[in-house]
């Protein structure tokens, strides 16, 4: 983990998330579950945000903030994750890309998400339909993608055909669509169980951001 600029120590210190944390999503009332995640799990997850930001600018090649995400109230409804957002703005985040660390029932996630629309949109798809064939040739950093637009917290999303140019097409669809009748985004990322969260270190997530970074910086430096 060359040039990410944290001594080994902080980059070999582990992040935390153990069976207390991902028990809260097995809480069934749903306003006690959101209460938890708010008390409980978007502290710690803005806690690690602190450690992991730094690095993520560099990656980035911009500054990133951490920003803890309210999981929409539903009535009835229980949240099914809780996520930190890192992006170059404290806004609202609509339309605009960033990269997130999620904790849901049974895995810890990174992502790059885009959700809903802006007046961004149209350039950030244009550019993922044109590098597509690039997207797709990137191989060893995108072989354990998975594609979580419209994912609701339960199993798995499979992993995603990231070596075909077809499934970027597909994606930059969906960050624009050409029709009302869609919701706007994306949501790529790569998933550790609970069980390799415990043992995750601050640069195992770095790594994985890394690994995503191509992707967040195309969608964010389009124009």
């Amino acid at each position: 983990m060359v040039g990410l600029g944290f001594p080994a120590g902080v980059l070999m210190a582990g992040i935390g998330f153990g069976p207390s944390d991902f028990a809260i999503f097995e809480i069934d009332e749903p306003e006690v579950r959101a209460g938890e995640i708010e008390a409980r799990l978007l502290p710690k997850l803005l806690v690690v945000g602190g450690q992991l930001a730094a690095g993520l600018s560099r990656v980035a090649g911009r500054e990133l903030q951490p920003q803890g995400l309210r999981a929409p109230r539903r009535r009835g409804s229980a949240p099914e994750e809780a996520l930190v957002a890192f992006a170059d703005t404290l806004r609202e985040l609509r339309g605009i890309p960033f990269l997130a660390l999620g904790i849901t029932r049974e895995q810890l996630h990174a992502r790059v998400v885009v959700r809903g629309a802006s007046e961004r949109s149209p350039a950030m798809r244009r550019a993922v339909e044109r590098e597509s064939a690039n997207l797709a040739r990137r191989g060893k950093p995108f072989r354990r993608l998975r594609h979580y637009t419209g994912w609701n917290g339960g199993e798995l999303p499979e992993v995603a055909p990231a070596g075909s140019a077809a499934f970027w097409q597909e994606v930059a669809e969906e960050i624009a669509p050409p029709t009302g009748n869609r919701v706007a985004g994306m949501d790529l990322g790569v998933a550790w169980s609970r069980e390799e969260a415990r043992s995750l270190a601050v640069g195992d997530v770095l790594g994985a951001f890394r690994d995503l970074a191509p992707l967040y910086k195309l969608l964010v430096n389009a124009q």
